[in-house]
């Protein structure tokens, strides 16, 4: 009975430790000649195009600020700080169905399908009627992703970079967890009127050449669990194995000392 333990006990230790393999992100064979990962590196990019429920941070300066100050949303903030959600939705202009903003003194501006510099330019076009020597800030007040599924902290995180990657998403959220499938990361975009949902292998370095491997504003990224088959001891975290092995050690302990009472007796 001994031995039969000792055996089960080392079978458990070896098949519960994960293959490294399953666990390193980004491989492949260009992984062995960095130099052509630098020269091949250029994956493609695509600005954000504005669309319709997007909310719109517009400020305009000017030499004189009073005379700035009427076409700026401020709502009696004084430092137009944006520290939550309803101060945003205050001091910022939502973008109608229509794909126009309501702006101050000028009217109705239309936005949708413009990148964040065209908006920016065709604002400082109608504000050059009023204000001769203006700058004109435009940003975009929801510009976040939400992260789901076998991730540490899953939630919605605010991207305070211009450029975010899948990558960096994931450590946003503590990275994945010990039952993610990294083959299995579905990222759920919203492209005009059109939803897409593509199903994105982590331990595949080509992602690194995707369009998807650079997040947009309103993306959300599900990490999908493994599947357990039958019972698949390299799933389990070595947390869970360890408490394993543990329980077997008592249980060995205690039946070897009934075995021990058993016989003196």
């Amino acid at each position: 009975m001994k031995k039969n333990i000792v055996i089960f006990i080392n079978l458990l230790i070896m098949s519960s430790c994960v293959p490294l393999k399953k666990s390193i992100y980004l491989q492949g064979e260009l992984a062995k000649e960095l130099d052509r990962i630098e020269s091949a590196y250029n994956p493609e990019k695509t600005s954000y195009l504005i669309k319709p429920n997007d909310n719109l941070y517009i400020r305009v300066t000017s030499l004189d600020s009073r005379t700035s100050a009427f076409l700026n949303n401020d709502v009696g903030s004084t430092n137009n700080t944006i520290d939550n959600p309803m101060a945003a939705s205050l001091i910022g202009y939502r973008v109608e169905l229509d794909g126009s903003i309501n702006y101050p003194f000028v009217g109705k501006i239309y936005v949708a399908n413009l990148t964040l510099d065209q908006v920016r330019d065709k604002i400082q076009l109608a504000v050059s009627k009023f204000i001769e020597e203006s700058s004109v800030n435009v940003k975009l007040l929801n510009d976040n992703i939400t992260i789901i599924g076998e991730v540490t902290n899953p939630g919605r995180f605010l991207l305070y970079a211009e450029e975010v990657n899948l990558l960096e998403a994931i450590s946003m959220a503590g990275d994945l967890t010990d039952f993610a499938n990294r083959k299995k990361v579905r990222l759920i975009r919203q492209d005009g009127e059109t939803q897409q949902m593509i199903v994105i292998n982590t331990l595949d370095e080509k992602i690194m050449f995707s369009p998807y491997y650079y997040l947009k504003p309103g993306d959300i990224i599900y990490v999908e669990p493994r599947r357990l088959k039958s019972l698949n001891l390299s799933q389990i975290p070595i947390g869970m194995t360890l408490t394993l092995l543990n329980t077997v050690l008592l249980m060995y302990t205690f039946y070897q000392t009934q075995f021990i009472n058993n016989a003196n007796n």
